[in-house]
């Protein structure tokens, strides 16, 4: 009986587990920017990779525009390799984000069309693991609001669950801080760009996929069973006679 018992708590308490493990994430959103020159540009968003990554194309960002609510994966990272410490920069556009800040962006998706008031998810596979602002809520008035500006995450939960944004794990320059700048060196509130550090050194988090977790569940509810014995009856025991 205690058995049975064993393997069955630890078979939910893995399953209890697998929700926080399964949104674990090595890439996180670290800025997005509403830039002042012509069409608003550059519209970015700026991305970390908390460890090495072998494969950026698990990944992919979407794009939420005015409190519309999620729109799924819009852009597909290509099936390339990151390492821990690596900045990865998205732009609508190459010219605009080059003219700004000197260099060219990684990806380029017309998709990143943000405005200032725009909330960004970002997936590892279908499952969105870490957001900028709110998907069902226009960002304009609300703290998070970037127009002409930008935001800047300032600290992670590293290896925890980032799907839920906090406010106060950023920082935010407040609208229209980059009207009249033509470059972001000489801005006078400049976008801190590749300047994100975590607090403390990430530890790897495995992010196993469902039929390698399954598997390990598995393992796990056979170690428990063959690690617990039943007690041993003592009716069928008797004792010795003298």
């Amino acid at each position: 009986m205690k058995k049975h018992i064993c393997t069955g708590l630890a078979v939910c308490l893995f399953i209890l587990g697998m929700p926080r493990l399964s949104r674990a994430t090595s890439l996180i959103i670290t800025g997005v920017i509403d830039g002042p020159l012509s069409g608003g540009t550059p519209k970015a968003v700026e991305l970390y990779a908390l460890h090495d990554i072998i494969n950026l194309g698990i990944y992919g960002l979407g794009f939420a525009n005015n409190g519309g609510g999620s729109d799924g994966i819009e852009l597909h990272f290509a099936a390339a390799a990151a390492s821990a410490g690596d900045f990865l920069y998205v732009a609508s556009d190459i010219e605009g984000f080059k003219n700004f800040f000197g260099f060219t962006p990684d990806s380029v998706t017309p998709a990143a069309v943000i405005n200032g008031d725009d909330a960004i998810e970002l997936f590892r596979d279908s499952a969105v693991v870490d957001v900028f602002g709110d998907i069902a809520l226009d960002g304009t008035g609300q703290p998070w609001e970037y127009l002409d500006g930008w935001a800047y995450r300032s600290t992670a939960r590293v290896g925890r669950d980032t799907s839920a944004f906090i406010a106060s794990e950023w920082l935010f320059s407040g609208p229209n801080a980059l009207d009249g700048s033509k470059t972001n060196a000489t801005a006078d509130y400049p976008f801190p760009a590749g300047s994100f550090s975590p607090a403390a050194p990430p530890q790897p988090v495995p992010t196993p996929e469902p039929a390698t977790m399954l598997l390990l569940a598995s393992g796990i509810a056979a170690l428990a069973g063959t690690r617990m014995r039943p007690a041993r009856d003592k009716t069928k025991d008797p004792s010795p006679s003298v």
